[in-house]
């Protein structure tokens, strides 16, 4: 079976567009800020939508009845295996309460489908302590920490939901602004060649919750 492992480019595979530097592998996400009835802060319900060539090269030889799509347990198990993976390194999640990096719970709501042509997985992180909301302390950034994998929020109306959240909370998207050199650094790496860790840093959008202080 081939398993999607984004961790240290495990796969060293010869990727599937024609490029040779750093990312090979593109995702959207969307994102569920979820609130509990207090109006805190309890997790983030995410989903990662992935481009149609990692996703055909992900599903392929899994359409076991023929059907012209990949078997929902075989999709179940690529999604069992990666997130086991993944759990080491915080599935790719830095939640924020001020510079506090936040703990994370066992996953859970775990889903994956096919959405057209494209590989979709969805699960939720809660924290291990509900977040006070308030001012502009809560933060998040999902990213793969060696650029591998390219995570931005998806182009709709509403990448971001806020659930339940308090009156008057909103959120704004900081899009990365790399230094030239970093940006050169990524470009040199090719499909074969393992990024330093902290490389996917510079790459990734920042979001900062903003709500009214009482």
């Amino acid at each position: 079976m081939r398993l999607f492992i984004l961790m240290f480019c495990i796969f060293l595979l010869t990727p599937l567009r024609p490029t040779s530097a750093h990312p090979h592998v593109w995702m959207d996400m969307t994102i569920e800020i979820l609130f509990n009835e207090a109006g805190m802060v309890t997790g983030l319900r995410q989903t990662w939508l992935f481009d149609d060539y990692y996703s055909a090269f992900a599903t392929e030889g899994m359409d076991l009845d023929g059907d012209g799509k990949p078997d929902p347990e075989k999709l179940e198990e690529i999604m069992k295996v990666n997130m086991e993976h993944l759990n080491e390194y915080g599935y790719f999640t830095k939640a924020r309460d001020g510079k506090n990096v936040l703990g994370l719970m066992p996953l859970t709501d775990k889903s994956t489908r096919m959405l057209d042509n494209r590989l979709e997985m969805s699960f939720t992180t809660p924290f291990e302590k509900p977040v006070s909301p308030e001012g502009s302390n809560f933060s998040y950034a999902i990213f793969d920490p060696t650029y591998y994998v390219d995570m931005l929020h998806a182009e709709t109306e509403n990448p971001v939901i806020l659930s339940g959240s308090p009156a008057g909370c909103s959120y704004k998207i900081m899009p990365p602004n790399p230094d030239p050199s970093v940006v050169a650094q990524a470009a040199m790496l090719d499909a074969s060649m393992q990024g330093e860790t902290g490389l996917g840093s510079f790459f990734a959008e920042r979001v900062r919750l903003t709500c009214p202080e009482k």
